[in-house]
């Protein structure tokens, strides 16, 4: 469903959320808005403005996504993650940003976000904290070791990562998916996996709707006119081109969807350094 920015909805939604958050922050424990850039935010806190999780989106499979988890913090849907090894999980740093690892779950293996799968305690989580910048977002990227071990089967799978320095196909079609608010007048969460289609966009090419805010370790995706996006608890999901994971859903424009604002992904080619090293046991 293609998702059109209503302007006087947007100051009554605004209303709504100050006056009746509570329900809001039961589902989203929020965090407070970037500092430095106040007009940017997150895929994680923006439940405060008139948006949607994934806008343009229809309903999807977890057997066409096996791929996603659903990542959880003190049992509360949070953010996305993918499964790139059967004890590993690839996320977004802001995601767990001073969480304790006894807080985090994930749940695998299910298209329902509320039920079913399988569900994984948090053993050890790395992230480049002498480098991850909240305010910037630079370097937003998490890995998570799980307790047990996954299960592969045709609902639990992980997903191949990008060889070392591949560079962004400008204009090639990607699928992000996750779930999260789909009405922005409802707190409640759609319980059904979600997907959409977006066409990437280099690092240098996103420069030009967000100038030196972008840096060599992100890209874009989305289109020009708007109307397509990933947006709240999109944080840490996936974005998959050919089969393969590109990016990390990461940050964006303050209202999503909007025209001149794509999404803005981690580039995960940047990192295979930092994931190989942690994965193949070189940093415990």
């Amino acid at each position: 469903m293609i998702f059109t920015i209503n302007y006087s909805l947007y100051l009554v939604f605004t209303l709504f959320i100050c006056c009746d958050g509570m329900a809001t922050n039961q589902v989203w424990n929020q965090q407070t808005k970037l500092q430095k850039r106040p007009w940017v935010k997150s895929r994680l806190t923006r439940a405060v403005y008139l948006r949607k999780l994934i806008i343009g989106n229809s309903p999807a499979s977890i057997i066409d996504h096996p791929y996603q988890v659903l990542l959880m913090i003190n049992g509360k849907p949070k953010c996305g993650g993918s499964i790139i090894r059967s004890n590993f999980i690839l996320t977004a740093a802001h995601c767990i940003h001073n969480v304790k690892v006894h807080q985090l779950q994930i749940r695998a293996g299910s298209t329902d976000r509320t039920l079913g799968g399988q569900i994984r305690e948090i053993q050890e989580m790395y992230y480049p904290d002498d480098k991850f910048n909240i305010d910037t977002y630079d370097f937003d990227i998490a890995i998570l070791k799980l307790v047990e071990h996954l299960v592969f089967n045709e609902a639990v799978a992980s997903i191949e990562l990008p060889t070392p320095g591949r560079e962004i196909k400008e204009h090639d079609m990607a699928k992000a998916t996750g779930w999260g608010m789909t009405d922005p007048l409802e707190s409640t969460l759609p319980k059904i996996l979600q997907v959409v289609k977006l066409p990437q966009i280099s690092t240098s090419s996103c420069r030009k709707y967000y100038g030196n805010l972008i840096s060599e370790r992100m890209f874009c995706a989305g289109y020009e006119e708007g109307g397509k996006d990933t947006c709240l608890g999109d944080s840490g999901g996936p974005l998959v081109a050919n089969n393969t994971l590109v990016g990390i859903t990461s940050w964006g424009g303050d209202i999503c969807a909007q025209a001149g604002k794509p999404g803005v992904f981690t580039k995960i080619s940047f990192f295979r350094e930092f994931i190989d090293d942690i994965i193949n046991n070189k940093i415990i």
